[in-house]
């Protein structure tokens, strides 16, 4: 029932979305500057773009037996490798109990020589996207806003938007549920919600390709939820274009309740089921846009015009 609806209004499938948007307007050579998320940071460090600050990038295994005196002056932290997907390998720290022992999201305990062990399997290149040997990133631990708080179970949700040409076109927000481990991952049973690009409110909600009203976990309903920070969210999203040179991509923000909105990741090849949360079509939002793609618009411009296209 859902694809079939989606069909009728202009679903973008695989083929499309590989032809004719990232293979056309995502440079092969940009690549690394999103799937290696320490060359993220450093690009949006030199555009002045907000992102969660990274405490410490550890590149060899030398420094493993450092890793103690490392993570001493953090009592929360996220250990994550640098060109992993969908949340692999990441080992979120909420608060430490000992010396020796640290406290995980779920309330499990972890001790230094795992957090050691788990940061070496990360750069022997176990989580990473191609493979090869990674970096671990030790970062800050993002704050939870109240705004999503009794939309998500033991994690932190997050908003992805898809960019074309530095237009904001469609947007979810992907809410942790205990199925997902905690995760903002639709693939590992998180919500997927869609979000109205001129309100920023919530729409639609999927779990596992199935219509949802109310969160699995917290029972609160989830359409009419105001997203704080939306049009400067947009325009984040957008200026993520420039930085990345890439034509089409998705940009996926976190909202922390003390520093606001910060970029998490980039992705060059986004998914297609914000979609199915949006009950839109991918295809019929560009082709909105195809008659203003050659207009010299700054970021500002871009985010008003795509409101006004997408209305």
């Amino acid at each position: 029932m859902i694809f079939r609806k989606l069909r009728e209004k202009g679903v973008l499938g695989m083929n499309a979305r590989i032809g004719n948007y990232i293979l056309p307007h995502n440079p092969r050579k940009h690549f690394p500057r999103v799937d290696d998320k320490t060359i993220t940071a450093r690009l949006a460090e030199e555009h002045h773009l907000a992102m969660p600050h990274n405490y410490a990038v550890i590149s060899r295994f030398g420094r493993l037996k450092k890793i103690q005196e490392i993570l001493a002056p953090f009592s929360s932290f996220v250990i994550k490798p640098a060109k992993g997907a969908m949340g692999n390998g990441i080992i979120v720290i909420t608060g430490r109990a000992d010396s020796e022992h640290y406290i995980r999201s779920n309330g499990s305990l972890i001790n230094v020589k795992k957090i050691r062990d788990h940061i070496s399997e990360i750069l022997s290149g176990l989580y990473a996207l191609d493979g090869y040997p990674d970096k671990a990133i030790i970062q800050y631990l993002i704050q939870q806003h109240p705004c999503l708080e009794d939309l998500a179970y033991q994690g932190i949700p997050d908003i992805r938007i898809i960019v074309f040409q530095g237009f904001p076109i469609m947007a979810m927000t992907r809410l942790p549920t205990k199925k997902s481990d905690g995760r903002a991952n639709l693939h590992q049973g998180a919500v997927g919600a869609g979000i109205d690009m001129q309100t920023g409110i919530t729409t639609t909600a999927v779990v596992n390709n199935r219509l949802i009203t109310h969160h699995p976990e917290t029972g609160i309903e989830i359409r009419g939820r105001a997203i704080p920070h939306w049009d400067e969210m947009l325009l984040l999203a957008s200026r993520c274009h420039d930085l990345s040179g890439l034509g089409y991509l998705g940009v996926d923000i976190v909202l922390d309740k003390i520093a606001g909105p910060l970029i998490l990741e980039l992705n060059a090849r986004p998914g297609l089921s914000i979609q199915v949360a949006n009950m839109k079509g991918l295809l019929a939002q560009l082709k909105k846009f195809e008659g203003v793609l050659q207009q010299a618009l700054d970021p500002l411009e871009k985010v008003k015009l795509a409101k006004e296209l997408l209305g």
